[in-house]
């Protein structure tokens, strides 16, 4: 083997060497706001939105139905007064009180319709607002995902997670190892202009009274 092949075997191991440290010394760790990521992603507003159109949709009836429930406790306490009026006849108070258990019969079938309406509704709009969430956040891991396989990165941290006691689960960390403003602009970056302005026009128009 001549002087001129060692030469070249050396110098290609040192350059592997170099490349080796080099790839060493990148950060295999990073940190990310998840609560950001979901909050900030556009497709978390749209839903978000849509979710508030429709429990609005379904807010007027459960209103007639709290405003019966009001009145008819009203009526059954007026009627249940009277029935005690001692300046009224007998008759007349027992006219009153058979009344005044009519309407609280009345009264009770219609709490019982809107507790019913309320678990029913909370139950469809919580598993609703569950399955959306759980959409999103596969979707914002599957970004994550490509991201760190992309850039040599071994594992990420919640900086936006919370212990038991409502401390941060992430102390201190450098912002350099930060990768939240990198996904969000992935994830947002096929968020089309009219579905931006879209969203945000019907949420002013959701905070005007």
């Amino acid at each position: 083997m001549n002087m001129r092949l060692l030469s070249l075997l050396a110098g290609g191991g040192l350059c592997l060497a170099l490349a080796t440290a080099l790839n060493a010394a990148e950060p295999t760790i990073a940190f990310v706001s998840m609560e950001r990521l979901f909050d900030d992603y556009y497709k978390t507003k749209a839903a978000n939105v849509q979710l508030k159109t429709r429990f609005e949709s379904v807010d007027a009836p459960r209103r007639d139905l709290l405003n019966q429930v009001k009145t008819l406790k009203a009526e059954v306490e007026k009627l249940g007064v009277e029935a005690r009026d001692k300046s009224l006849s007998d008759a007349e108070r027992n006219k009153k009180r058979m009344a005044a258990e009519d309407k609280f019969a009345l009264f009770r079938e219609t709490e019982a319709k809107l507790v019913e309406f309320d678990n029913t509704y909370k139950k469809k709009f919580g598993d609703e607002m569950k399955q959306s969430q759980q959409k999103l956040v596969g979707e914002i891991r599957a970004v994550i995902e490509a991201y760190v396989k992309e850039h040599g990165i071994r594992i990420v941290f919640d900086s936006s997670g919370k212990t038991l006691n409502s401390v941060e689960s992430v102390v201190y960390y450098d912002p350099a190892f930060d990768i939240t403003e990198p996904i969000l602009a992935i994830l947002n970056k096929n968020a089309t202009e009219t579905e931006t302005s879209k969203t945000t026009e019907t949420e002013s128009k959701k905070k005007t009274p």
